[in-house]
């Protein structure tokens, strides 16, 4: 029988970050028993997740209960003494709270997502219990606001990096086996293409209203155009980009449809010409890493159109999608523009090989399976 694994995570379940509840799902068809533990959770979240919400434990909520004589804080000094961004006390103090609530539901591995608090609190619980932790770095934690990441690097079995790029450079900070496990696809959502691909919309973009997107580069390459779009997602930048549509005088031909469940796209995909994405690195250095937007929008059978961006240049060939140079509202357009002069026979020899490739080394099953056999050889 396979161990049972405690996912720990800031937020669960949330609209934003599907991966997370594609990986577990993934882990349970490998023969893992689930046990999900969260700070917080969203206003709204997927549909596909309520399963795993409903027995997800919220640890702000959780009574604290004295799980082991104090001297077994010992194992844990170490580390809590080098974090910089908790205090001892308080770390601790939540440390054993799930610890408590680990081994009351007697998970055997703790295995964190973002390399923030949620793997701080993991790896100090792991340490009290004697058992096997790991965590997976994905954007902000690892390029924007890393918090003590080196030495939560050296406090884990392994880590896991979603790009192949991000495992380099983690690699280059510790001597603790990192692994790069991408997010994937649930293949079972997405069957075989068709060969009808007649769309009645042109763009659309999907994602959180935040810097990093580019969202105001894709709008100031529909300057001039008569091309539509329709934004799906919320964010803080939602006012700035409604007052530069404005003032743009795109208000006729920019729709904001507010966030949606990723039913919503599996459903609306084959109405649009083009998934518009893009990505840029912010200033503070967050970006994307591996988006899954993209992953999901090859499986729909939707062209891309997005940027350079490291992050997509893993996932996307020269046959599977367009990519422009990050930042260049002038290129995007241009790449818009020659997209919709292609000939039917390109565009679905694109979606043909994009299908491929992405159910080829982006799908659910093979990542989780690798995720798998590393938690079992601990």
């Amino acid at each position: 029988m396979k161990k049972k694994i405690a996912y720990v995570l800031p937020t669960f379940p949330t609209l934003s970050e599907t991966f997370v509840g594609v990986e577990m799902r993934a882990m349970e068809r490998q023969g893992h028993s689930i046990q999900p533990f969260a700070f917080s959770q969203a206003q709204k979240g997927q549909q596909a997740d309520r399963v795993l919400q409903r027995k997800c434990i919220y640890l702000d909520s959780s009574p604290y209960i004295s799980l082991m004589p104090l001297c077994f804080s010992y194992r844990a000094h170490h580390f809590l003494s080098h974090q910089q961004g908790f205090s001892y006390l308080g770390l601790l103090r939540q440390g054993v709270q799930l610890a408590q609530r680990v081994k009351m539901t007697q998970c055997q591995h703790i295995h964190a997502h973002f390399a923030w608090h949620s793997a701080a609190i993991a790896i100090t619980a792991a340490k009290l219990l004697n058992i096997s932790v790991s965590f997976v770095g994905h954007g902000a934690d690892i390029y924007a606001s890393p918090q003590d990441l080196e030495h939560k690097l050296q406090h884990v079995d392994f880590a896991c990096a979603v790009t192949a790029q991000m495992a380099d450079e983690l690699k280059a900070q510790t001597y603790k086996p990192i692994h790069h496990i991408a997010c994937g696809i649930e293949s079972d959502l997405y069957p075989p293409l068709t060969n009808t691909f007649t769309p009645t919309k042109q763009l659309l973009f999907i994602g959180r209203l935040v810097e990093k997107k580019g969202l105001h580069i894709l709008i100031t390459a529909l300057e001039g155009t008569d091309i539509t779009l329709d934004i799906i997602g919320d964010g803080p930048l939602l006012p700035k980009l409604q007052n530069e549509i404005h003032q743009r005088q795109l208000t006729s031909q920019i729709r904001f449809l507010g966030p949606q469940d990723a039913s919503w796209f599996r459903l609306h995909a084959k109405e649009y010409s083009a998934l518009a994405a893009p990505f840029l690195i912010a200033k503070n250095g967050d970006q994307d890493t591996g988006p899954l937007v993209v992953k999901e929008a090859m499986a729909l059978g939707l062209p891309v159109i997005t940027s350079d961006l490291s992050g997509c240049n893993e996932i996307l060939t020269d046959q599977t999608g367009v990519q422009v140079k990050m930042g260049e509202p002038r290129l995007f357009r241009q790449a818009i523009l020659n997209h919709f002069k292609r000939s039917s026979d390109e565009l679905e020899q694109q979606r043909q090989s994009a299908y491929q490739h992405v159910m080829t080394h982006f799908n659910a099953t093979t990542q989780a399976h690798k995720l798998s056999q590393l938690i079992e050889a601990l």
